[in-house]
C-alpha cells in the first residue's frame, strides 16, 4: 500500500515539475485505498466493471475529485435480470440507460471496454466495433 502510493506521488511530482502542473491522475478500483488514493492524488476515480448501484454508494459516502469509470461493454439480445449486473452489461437499451446513469452521477468519461480477457479478441475487432457501434448509435437517439 505504501509503495503504490509512494509511486502516485512520484507520478504526480514529475508531471508537475516537468509541466508546471500535475494532470488529472485516474486511480482505479474500489477498495478503501482506492479511494483514498483517488482523493489523495487523482483527479478521477475509476472504478472498473462494477454495477451502478455499487457505485452510486460510493459516490454518495465520498466526496471525490471526479468520476470517470471503466464499464465491460458486453452487448446481447435480451436485457440481463441479474441484481447485481456490471454497468454495460445487457440489451441496448439497458447500457445506455447505464450512460445515463451514470452520467447523473457525474461521469464526464466513461471507457467502454469491448474485450473480456481474451487477448486473441484485440486481433479480431469486429465484433467490439458494432457492439461499440450500436450504443453510439442508440446514445445519439437518447442523447
Amino acid at each position: 500500500m505504501e509503495l503504490t502510493d509512494e509511486y502516485l506521488a512520484v507520478v504526480r511530482d514529475t508531471w508537475r515539475a516537468e509541466e508546471g502542473a500535475a494532470p488529472a491522475v485516474w486511480v482505479g478500483g474500489h477498495s478503501a485505498a482506492a479511494i483514498r488514493r483517488t482523493v489523495g492524488f487523482g483527479g478521477a476515480w475509476h472504478p472498473l466493471r462494477l454495477p451502478v448501484t455499487r457505485m452510486r454508494s460510493v459516490l454518495a459516502d465520498n466526496a471525490l475529485p471526479g468520476f470517470a469509470p471503466r464499464i465491460a461493454l458486453r452487448l446481447g439480445d435480451a436485457p440481463v435480470q441479474e441484481a447485481e449486473r456490471p454497468a454495460g452489461v445487457g440489451d441496448p437499451e439497458q447500457i445506455v440507460g447505464d450512460l445515463e446513469e451514470l452520467r447523473g452521477l457525474g461521469a464526464q468519461t466513461v471507457v467502454l471496454d469491448p474485450y473480456h480477457g481474451d487477448p486473441a479478441q484485440t486481433r479480431r475487432p469486429e465484433a467490439a466495433w458494432r457492439a461499440l457501434t450500436t450504443v453510439a448509435e442508440r446514445w445519439r437517439m437518447v442523447s
